[in-house]
């Protein structure tokens, strides 16, 4: 400690050094315009470097007890001469070969999916064509399985009302088994089941005709599952709203309220639409005249909703009001169609819901005028006039027309080329509202004369069919030529029977590919109805995480990855894309999240504006090209947007046939050209005696649970409790005479290239048909055999070992390889834990630990032996009762003169005796009191980790927060200095939580007839309940549909065999509501969020040999803890400092314009239209109507009508 005279001189340095802050001129004349070192207490004491190497010695001296610990604990040694004692080869990797490997692979899988749905579609046309359909029979005989009606152990999915109960005969019962492949979701695989939308009568004419041939379906639906085990849902999308999916199951019910009708529609899911319509370019015009106030603005609005629920990711649309004046609904999307994602489309509605009340009057040939001038646009940049692919439409919703608006048509779609005209094709879609309407001739004819469809709409319950007639209109040249089935694929989505466990944070993604079916009745000379029509929909589900397994990530390496961008730039695989947020909830615009806000290069500095690079990357992969781009800089981030390095990486992708999507691949430039390259493992074993099973004994290993290494093609009747156990099967088998290496997707003559005949009779597997990935598999037991010696039981070699770790309470150590091997020992026997979780219970998934990739970015650092040290953020839970610390390091065996990460080993250990440790070898004074030591309240020691979070601190509880929160200032001198390089990154798939608005209590107080509005409202209620529990069983009959919550999922079945209907809710739960009011549930909206983070810059620490002083910044020393990712920080606390607190923290983004239109320039990013569109045909005016008036009765409309006008009434009355 310091004397007397020291410490009056120690507070005259604090005295002095605030006099040179408070004057600046002063401060600059002595420092110098670029900074320089003030003298401080310890300057003044002694020698500045006198206390510099007192500091470094505590750094080396930690450092080095570090080191031998870690070298002592993991073997690393031993290991690393085990791969040279196996001879351990290091090969050079093609990117160029692999990824064209890895291609044929996913497109050979694709390609049987495609092949699968085209069976289904030949089937249903076949069938259709040449079936008899006896109404008088089916109507008394004919049966079928019911997803909803059918009961299993005496439940059902749905219960019939009364007044159905007669027609229960209809449903036969199911017989459902747990089956593993769909996800123990109980299923009959030898049929298929029916789901009927509540709006569809499955006792009508089409409808019952339509169930009845779809049945034979069945033959088809089992052949494809037997010659193709790894085949999701099945299923068929008729026209008429059924659909018949195998295997048969239960329906989930995704409806919060059982009384609500089931609003699940195939006719209103992407797979449906995108295969009949292709991409579309549509204009909606909303009239907002005065004529359209009360009731024809509402239907107007859920008419347009209704409409935007068709549109998909390929779909470019906008809206605008017309009144006098023509208006873009959304002012920053003025002249141009913005892309129909969910994002997009929920702007649009809600911007619908907030319109001002209409008036003035309607100019109708305005409107009309700007939305060709839009369209115009785009057609001559996509060159419409030289292709047939370009689908644009109008889509007016108006109560009526006041002019004739021929001239508009004559100028933009009817025209020669001739004074300025052209014919642009634009198709007219009309929905003409309200039940007292005038020149409804007019109306007609600007539908019919331009190819569209003309839709009288006068009830809410209308709008859901009308709606639907433009795809069947826009599908009739697909129909017409009659030739080919175009597939389409879909977009990612998530899957709803997906039931995922707690340790899950991503939701199951799906794709979907449909190919259309043709309704061929209108070819036939006697036919009465001579319309081309689709039939429907085949289609089925792909897993993308079937994709991604494909795609070889054994050998793509550490911080090596794949991914799969559609033709609009979207990721449907990225490791960084997030489907769900933190909070659990899924994030609405998922399935439209563009590479370029999952890739972030280094030349990217400001959100929202990616730079060439990434733009040159992302357009030729929308392009389908095969490219390659090498050295890329990149901001590596890892540990969940908390990390991160500054990389260089490859990128290689080429196009996946017959799809709309480009799969690429990632290595790392620097050590991702390397690997290590085994041979025939099983069979070198084998001749030497030796039974690989061995190195696979004990419990204390894992494999990697998202890898396969070899599987059951039927995995029921194939269970295993774990991956570990399923290995253990197949390795036993291995060892036999009759083993043979078999593939997922054996090759047959059907799969070779030039030859496009549709085999739909493929050879069917055996129950116990398996797959291998041969060359993984042969890694592994490479990787077993090195490391299993290392890893037997646990002896000291001397008392002075002992001593060393248990001084650091150091009690587990492990291994991780490249084959997805995971190994770990506890030194001192295992422990019980409550949780019965242990090492490899958190951490299974070897080079995708943080730990791992640290350790790999290390050696590639300073290609030194050196170990990584962490600890857990502060913010993350508790794997143990003590908090821990982990350590790990790289080994790369060398060969040839090349080196590859082979394995990463490490140890855990206690964090408090760490700490403990650590101040004791700073207690120790190396400089006769030059300077105070680490436990003097006069200084702060601190050691942070390589991107600045504190692993030791005197206040305990800052470990693994970020060391800029607490010394800011001097956080930000070594940004300064360079020793740290601060890089922000930025995340663009949050979701920030809104504050909600909630209403005074004081304005009912203020309103007497505030309990009148209360009954009224709830006497409203109440009719409203009742009614939609009448069920309207009449053909084409209306249904309630004021909330039609669609979604873009195919919602498929599952929770079978289980009573699913829940207790109905009395009156008096509705009557307590209205009165109660409850708390409001948590919004959260899309945002943007940037992150600051910071990485360690080692070779700027060398030459610093004094303690580093900046103006308003806290003098302090900074040493490198050699060995290790640790720096040592000591910061002079006494000293007056800026007051300043940097964080990590992701902070939310505030833009100059608000949410969209920031966004706005991503609409203007490069897309490829959806080939084989067929948009025109000369005979489609031959088997096509363009619509007429509603025929629906008035005794059905009188009560809807009823209902909705009091629902007006009561929102007058409410305002």
């Amino acid at each position: 400690m310091f004397g007397f005279f020291e410490k009056l001189m120690t507070h005259f340095a604090v005295i002095l050094t605030a006099f040179f802050l408070s004057q600046p001129i002063l401060l600059l004349l002595i420092c110098g315009p670029h900074g320089g070192f003030i003298p401080s207490s310890s300057s003044i004491l002694a020698e500045a470097s006198a206390a510099d190497e007192a500091v470094g010695k505590w750094a080396t001296k930690f450092g080095d007890e570090l080191f031998l610990l870690a070298q002592k604990i993991t073997k690393s040694q031993e290991i690393k001469e085990k791969y040279k004692e196996y001879n351990a080869r290091v090969e050079l990797k093609n990117g160029t070969e692999l990824i064209q490997s890895i291609t044929d692979n996913v497109g050979k899988m694709l390609a049987r999916k495609m092949d699968a749905v085209r069976c289904i579609q030949e089937r249903a046309e076949t069938v259709n064509e040449n079936f008899e359909f006896n109404l008088t029979w089916a109507e008394t005989n004919f049966t079928y399985i019911s997803s909803k009606y059918s009961t299993f152990n005496g439940n059902s999915s749905e219960e019939l009302q009364p007044n159905e109960a007669d027609y229960a005969y209809m449903y036969r019962k199911m017989d459902l088994n747990q089956d593993t492949h769909f996800y123990n979701t109980p299923v009959d695989t030898e049929h298929s089941s029916v789901h009927v939308p509540s709006n569809v009568w499955d006792r009508s004419e089409r409808v019952l005709k339509t169930i009845q041939w779809s049945e034979q379906l069945d033959e088809v639906f089992r052949q494809n599952y037997q010659s193709d085990p790894a085949l999701s849902w099945q299923y068929f999308g008729s026209d008429t709203g059924i659909l018949r999916h195998y295997p048969a199951a239960q329906w989930t019910d995704s409806r919060a309220n059982r009384q609500d009708a089931d609003t699940y529609d195939c006719r209103k899911r992407s797979w449906y639409i995108e295969t009949a319509t292709c991409s579309k370019d549509i204009v909606i015009l909303l009239d907002h005249s005065g004529s359209m106030t009360g009731f024809r603005h509402h239907v107007a609005k859920f008419t347009i909703r209704s409409i935007l629920d068709t549109f998909s990711n390929n779909d470019f649309f906008t809206i605008f009001r017309y009144a006098a004046d023509v208006e873009d609904i959304i002012p920053c999307f003025n002249g141009a169609l913005v892309q129909a994602t969910p994002e997009n489309i929920e702007v649009f509605n809600e911007a619908i819901e907030k319109l001002d009340d209409p008036e003035g009057y309607a100019n109708l040939t305005l409107a009309y005028d700007k939305a060709f001038r839009l369209l115009r646009t785009y057609y001559d940049s996509r060159h419409c006039n030289n292709s047939s692919t370009c689908n644009q439409a109008i889509m007016l919703v108006t109560d009526g027309v006041a002019g004739n608006t021929t001239e508009v048509f004559q100028k933009y779609n009817w025209g020669d080329g001739e004074n300025g005209t052209s014919e642009m094709n634009v198709r007219v879609f009309t929905y003409l509202l309200g039940k007292e309407v005038t020149k409804v001739r007019e109306i007609q004819w600007m539908a019919c004369l331009n190819r569209g469809y003309y839709s009288h709409v006068q009830t809410l319950d209308e709008v859901h069919e009308e709606v639907l007639k433009y795809v069947d209109v826009i599908a009739t040249p697909l129909v017409l030529q009659n030739d080919k089935h175009p597939p389409t694929w879909t977009h990612a989505f998530t899957d709803k029977t997906y039931d995922p466990k707690e340790t899950d944070t991503k939701p199951r993604l799906m794709i979907a590919v449909g190919v259309p079916a043709f309704d061929r009745f209108y070819r036939h000379e006697n036919s009465t109805n001579r319309r081309a029509r689709l039939l429907g929909v085949a289609g089925t589900d792909v897993p993308v995480e079937d994709i991604d397994k494909l795609t070889l990530p054994y050998k793509l390496g550490v911080n090596g990855y794949s991914f799969v961008v559609s033709n609009n730039g979207y990721v449907l695989l990225h490791p960084d894309l997030r489907p769900r947020g933190e909070n659990g909830i899924i994030n609405p615009n998922y399935n439209s999240i563009d590479f370029t806000e999952v890739e972030h290069l280094f030349e990217d500095q400001s959100p929202r504006e990616p730079g060439d690079s990434i733009l040159m990357i992302r357009n030729a992969m929308v392009r389908h090209e095969s490219q390659e781009f090498k050295d890329i800089s990149v901001k590596f981030h890892y540990d969940k947007m908390r990390r991160v390095s500054e990389e260089k990486q490859d990128y290689f992708f080429a196009p996946l046939p017959n799809t709309p999507f480009t799969l690429g691949i990632v290595m790392p430039t620097e050590y991702g050209k390397t690997w290590i390259k085994v041979g025939e493992e099983v069979l070198k074993n084998k001749h030497m005696k030796v039974n690989i099973s061995d190195f696979f004994v004990g419990e204390n290993w894992k494999v990697h649970p998202d890898w396969v290494y070899c599987k059951y093609h039927y995995l029921e009747g194939h269970e295993f409790n774990n991956s570990e156990a399923e290995l253990r099967t197949f390795l036993s088998k291995m060892v036999k005479s009759d083993w043979k290496w078999s593939e997922q997707y054996d090759e047959d003559e059907s799969d070779r290239k030039g030859n496009n005949d549709l085999n739909c009779g493929r050879k069917t597997l055996d129950d116990d048909a398996y797959y291998c990935n041969k060359e993984l598999v042969q890694l592994l037991i490479f990787d077993a055999k090195v490391t299993n010696s290392s890893y037997g039981e646990w002896r000291f070699e001397n008392e002075e070992e002992k001593r060393l770790i248990e001084r650091f309470g150091a009690d587990l150590r492990f291994v991780a390889t490249m084959s997805g091997l995971t190994r770990w020992q506890f030194i001192f026997g295992e422990v019980e834990v409550e949780t019965d979780r242990e090492f490899g219970d958190y951490h299974k998934t070897a080079i995708d630990e943080t730990w791992y990739k640290s350790a790999i970015l290390q050696h590639h650092e300073d290609r030194t032996e050196s170990f990584v040290y962490s600890v857990k953020y502060y913010d993350d839970p508790m794997e143990d009762s003590e908090l821990k610390v982990t350590a790990s390091h790289a080994i790369f065996p060398r060969d040839g003169g090349k080196e590859a990460p082979a394995c990463v080993v490490g140890f855990q250990f206690s964090h408090a005796l760490m700490w403990e440790q650590f101040f004791a070898i700073t207690a120790v004074d190396h400089c006769d009191g030059c300077m105070p030591i680490c436990t003097n309240d006069d200084v702060d020691c601190v050691v942070i980790d390589n991107n600045a979070y504190i692993v030791i601190g005197q206040n305990i509880n800052t470990t693994g927060k970020f060391f800029g929160e607490f010394h800011g200032d001097v956080m930000a001198a070594m940004v300064e200095r360079g020793i740290f390089l601060s890089i922000e990154v930025y995340d663009y798939q949050s979701q920030c939580k809104e504050e909600p608005i909630t209403n005074s209590d004081g304005h009912s107080l203020l309103h007497p007839l505030r309990l009148l509005s209360l009954g009224w409202r709830w006497f409203v209620a109440q009719l409203f309940f009742q009614y939609q529990r009448i069920q309207w069983w009449v053909d084409g009959a209306p249904f309630m549909e004021y909330t039609d919550e669609i979604e873009d999922e195919y919602v498929a079945v599952g929770d079978g065999g289980k009573a699913s209907a829940s207790k109905p809710k009395s009156d008096d739960d509705d009557e307590d509501a209205l009165f109660d009011e409850p708390e409001p549930d948590p919004v959260y909206k899309p945002c943007d969020m940037r992150s600051t983070l910071y990485v360690l810059q080692p070779n700027s620490l060398v030459g610093i040999n004094d303690q580093v002083v900046a103006p308003s910044t806290r003098p302090f020393f900074v040493k490198k803890i050699p060995n290790s990712n640790l720096v040592l920080v000591v910061v002079n606390v006494l000293m007056p400092s800026r007051s300043i607190r940097l964080t990590t923290e992701p902070q939310r983004m505030n833009y100059q314009t608000n949410f969209p239109c920031y966004k706005l320039n991503m609409s203007f990013y490069e897309r490829r239209r959806i080939e084989e569109c067929y948009t025109m045909h000369k005979e489609e005016e031959l088997y096509t109507y363009c619509g007429k008036a509603s025929r629906l009765g008035l005794t059905l409309q009188l009560l809807p009508l009823t209902m909705i006008l009091m629902f007006y009434l009561t929102r007058c009355f409410m305002r």
